[in-house]
């Protein structure tokens, strides 16, 4: 090398000394993309510190316990309803099939358990069958569609009993009496979940879904079949609803023709809370459960607290509206990027 190059090398900074401060922009980008992550689950966590402060009986196991219990069944509809979310659409019907489901199952419990359990869940999965036949063959909008097939099937609900039935199937009243912190229906929930969380970020099918909700044109000229798997969706939503009503059953050894009213709803708003785009395409079924969780320990807490049962009511719909304004900003912000 010649002295006039080395002296010219010598001379020129050195490409990797950076700024000491220059790092610390993508410090902050790095924290804030993490806390992004684990907003829903930090969110937990908080509410979690707040209900220890409220009530000293909160961090007991005996209630604990009771609070998955009471989760679990709006958990099992809200993984149904997470995944007709996912593909773009809404399903209103969950919880008036999941009532049908259930006094299917209690009515004829005590005679033949596995036949009644078969007979909730067929009816169930055809009721989510014909919205996704009505959704997608017959064009007409998830809402209006769901809204009906809510009206059909709490209509059924009623035709097979007017009242509560109530079952004394020894394996269900065995189940029923069950304690502890991971009951019946808290472990079918978390069944489910780990299942539909596997068969999303494993399948075709499961991938497909997402493409769908974020873009039904695209993904059908990529040669998604869209629409099978639509009609698909609203028929697991079904049955899943069907497995709500069992686990309702078990929980209550009882099957109630009017149970659920603004489950639907609920259902809607938890996984919005868990971070689930309103508008399809984007979520996570565990963080979507997080949601879930943070709408039942708000009704906990109040409980435990002694809020009055009108005031409830409107913290919960509070609750739905601000779910769906953080959902519309989400999209928003991300409209702008």
């Amino acid at each position: 090398m010649s002295p006039l190059s080395s002296s010219r090398s010598a001379m020129t900074p050195n490409a990797s000394i950076q700024h000491p401060g220059a790092s610390a922009p993508r410090t902050r980008e790095r924290v804030l993309h993490v806390l992004s992550a684990l907003d829903v689950y930090l969110i937990l966590a908080a509410l979690l510190v707040v209900a220890c402060w409220l009530s000293p009986s909160f961090l007991t196991l005996s209630n604990i316990g009771n609070v998955l219990t009471q989760a679990a069944v709006l958990g099992i509809l809200a993984t149904g309803q997470f995944l007709v979310v996912l593909i773009g659409g809404f399903d209103l019907s969950v919880a008036a099939v999941m009532a049908l489901s259930s006094v299917l199952i209690a009515k004829h419990a005590d005679t033949h358990l596995a036949l009644a359990i078969t007979e909730g869940l067929l009816a169930a999965l055809a009721c989510g069958i014909a919205s996704g036949v009505a959704v997608v063959v017959g064009r007409v909008q998830p809402l209006i569609t769901t809204l009906a097939m809510m009206g059909v099937a709490r209509g059924l609900a009623f035709s097979v009993s007017e009242k509560s039935l109530l079952v004394s199937n020894p394996w269900i009243t065995g189940l029923s009496g069950a304690s502890g912190v991971l009951t019946p229906p808290t472990l079918i929930w978390l069944a489910l979940v780990i299942v539909l969380s596997l068969w999303l970020g494993l399948t075709r099918a499961g991938l497909h879904c997402y493409a769908i909700g974020g873009n039904e044109t695209t993904s059908r000229l990529a040669g998604v079949r869209a629409d099978r798997i639509k009609i698909g969706v609203y028929a697991v939503s079904g049955l899943i609803a069907g497995i709500a009503g069992l686990a309702l059953v078990i929980r209550s050894d009882s099957g109630v023709p009017n149970v659920g009213a603004g489950w639907e709803l609920d259902s809607i708003a938890a996984i919005v809370i868990g971070g689930a785009r309103l508008f399809g395409g984007e979520g996570s079924l565990p963080k979507a459960m997080t949601g879930v969780l943070i709408y039942q320990l708000i009704a906990n807490v109040m409980n435990l607290t002694g809020i009055d049962p009108y005031y409830q009511s409107i913290v919960r719909a509070l609750v739905i509206v601000v779910a769906v304004g953080l959902s519309v900003f989400r999209q928003r912000k991300r409209d702008h990027v």
